[in-house]
């Protein structure tokens, strides 16, 4: 006897494996989908971490010189660590004189996933020594001003500064002189803060020279440049291409001059001990440091700061010649010989000559907040 056969445990077996073989493809492709979403994730923290490490490297190798030069509103690239599919890098944007903004970025890829890309966002700002640059014109010892002399508290923008000195200017005014002992006659001309002159207190005269002394030591330990010449010629041209002043940056911002020579912030130490003599008509810019005292040529023109272990002597000059200093001047007068500064001399405060001025001696502090930030 036959029995007919329909194949109804075909039929089941089929649907059931069929069933299995979606289940099998659905858990095959979420597996395949956290394995990639893993992947990228893990790649985002690499290149996020990569970021971090290229931005604290460069401040931990902070390019001086290239930072300096850089004006305000404009940026420069540093790279930071490559690796295997890895590059990262930071680019660094000067906001105001000591103010700098670094953005660290970072690129991750294996070549079969989409590349991975971070920014991470930091401020930082400039630390230098102290400078005790209470007014203008600062002196340790007695100051006699004579002769048509101006020192002035309002702050000065020296010409052609204005981009760079916009986020720098102070509106209000500062002290015109603060000495330990002032004898000026009726031409002399002092605008400032509260009274024209100030004199110190015993106290206050005792912390400002301790101070001063810290600073110039710290300053002398960074100067660029040293010298035991008697002179200083500031229209004295060095060898290089462009041929930019020896001693100084460049002060003029005309197209005549390259941004080579103007946007060079040198610290100076004049370590001759004895008088050292600065003259030259070409406008300087930079820090001026001397161990002993300091002649003031007629047709001088300075911006930054100036700071003296002796005295200073500013004779008369021309008017049409007078010599400037914009920024700050401070005069320890260790041998208490006494300043003289005869007219038209002009010596005028500007916080941002003395920022840029001190910048070439500042090492990047991160401004405090709560972490780092993330750019999309």
């Amino acid at each position: 006897m036959s029995r007919h056969r329909r194949g109804f445990s075909l039929v089941l077996v089929l649907t059931l494996s069929s069933a299995l073989l979606l289940i099998a493809v659905a858990f095959t492709e979420s597996v395949l989908s956290a394995l990639r979403s893993t992947r990228l994730a893990w790649q985002g923290e690499r290149a996020m971490h990569a970021a971090d490490v290229a931005l604290l490297q460069s401040i931990e190798t902070w390019r001086s010189g290239d930072a300096l030069s850089l004006r305000v509103g404009e940026s420069d690239s540093v790279a930071g660590p490559s690796a295997l599919q890895l590059t990262s890098g930071v680019v660094r944007t000067r906001t105001r004189a000591r103010g700098f903004t670094l953005e660290g970025w970072a690129t991750t890829h294996d070549g079969a996933l989409r590349p991975s890309h971070r920014r991470i966002w930091r401020a930082v700002q400039l630390g230098w020594p102290a400078v005790p640059v209470h007014a203008a014109l600062t002196s340790l010892g007695a100051l006699v001003l004579q002769g048509g002399a101006t020192v002035i508290g309002a702050d000065a923008t020296p010409s052609g500064w204005s981009d760079e000195c916009s986020s720098d200017f102070r509106s209000t005014l500062a002290r015109a002189v603060v000495a330990n002992y002032v004898l000026a006659d009726s031409t002399v001309t002092t605008v400032g803060d509260g009274a024209p002159i100030t004199l110190f207190t015993v106290g206050q005269r005792t912390l400002t020279d301790s101070m001063a002394a810290a600073a110039m030591a710290l300053l002398a330990a960074r100067a660029t440049r040293v010298t035991t010449d008697s002179v200083l010629d500031l229209s004295e041209l060095d060898a290089g291409t462009p041929a930019c002043p020896r001693w100084f940056g460049d002060a003029r911002r005309t197209p005549a001059v390259s941004d080579a020579c103007s946007r060079r912030w040198p610290i100076v130490l004049a370590a001759h001990g004895g008088e050292t003599r600065l003259r030259g008509h070409a406008p300087a810019q930079g820090v001026l440091l001397v161990r002993g005292d300091l002649r003031i040529d007629p047709e001088v023109q300075f911006a930054g700061v100036v700071l003296i272990d002796g005295t200073l002597h500013i004779d008369v000059a021309p008017p049409d010649l007078p010599p400037t200093i914009i920024g700050g001047v401070l005069l320890r007068d260790q041998r208490a010989l006494g300043a003289l500064v005869r007219g038209p001399a002009l010596i005028q405060s500007s916080q941002c000559a003395i920022r840029l001025a001190l910048a070439a001696a500042g090492a990047p502090q991160p401004v405090q907040q709560h972490g780092w930030t993330e750019r999309p």
